[in-house]
């Protein structure tokens, strides 16, 4: 198993599936289309955001897509998880863990000291991102008044 950053083919690859990426990240807040996909990638990607990949057989069973925001708290600049996903197939074998540890060693290779991501409520990520030492920083509530 190897955990490197994506060649651009492998991108392209990866792009291919953000459709399922989008609806089960977004536990259906965020109705799935290619439009939306296009939409949300483009300026991650353009911003010079890229993917970690893992391996194994010549095989993509996941990968992390790293970028740079700042951080609207402290203006500082800052890491960031763009996407996170392993292929159904690959569940439930620690994939998800390797990779976000993975992410960690590239950003501060990078000079990083910090780094955010989002997780929509439900999500199962979550309980991931909180025994990796993610904690919540505030809470986006909605309210349907129809």
């Amino acid at each position: 198993m190897t955990i490197r950053k994506a060649t651009n083919e492998e991108t392209q690859s990866i792009l291919n599936y953000h459709l399922e990426v989008l609806k089960e990240a977004t536990m259906g807040y965020v109705k799935p289309s290619r439009e939306k996909a296009i939409e949300m990638m483009t300026p991650f990607l353009n911003g010079g955001g890229y993917y970690l990949v893992r391996i194994k057989n010549n095989v993509i069973q996941g990968w992390v897509g790293l970028g740079r925001i700042i951080d609207q708290n402290t203006d500082e600049q800052i890491g960031f998880i763009n996407e996170m996903y392993v292929l159904p197939h690959h569940r439930k074998q620690g994939a998800a863990e390797k990779l976000c540890r993975a992410a960690f060693i590239q950003l501060r290779a990078e000079g990083l000291k910090k780094v955010q991501l989002n997780v929509y409520a439900g999500n199962h990520a979550k309980h991931l991102y909180e025994k990796l030492g993610f904690k919540d920083v505030s809470t986006l509530m909605t309210k349907n008044i129809d």
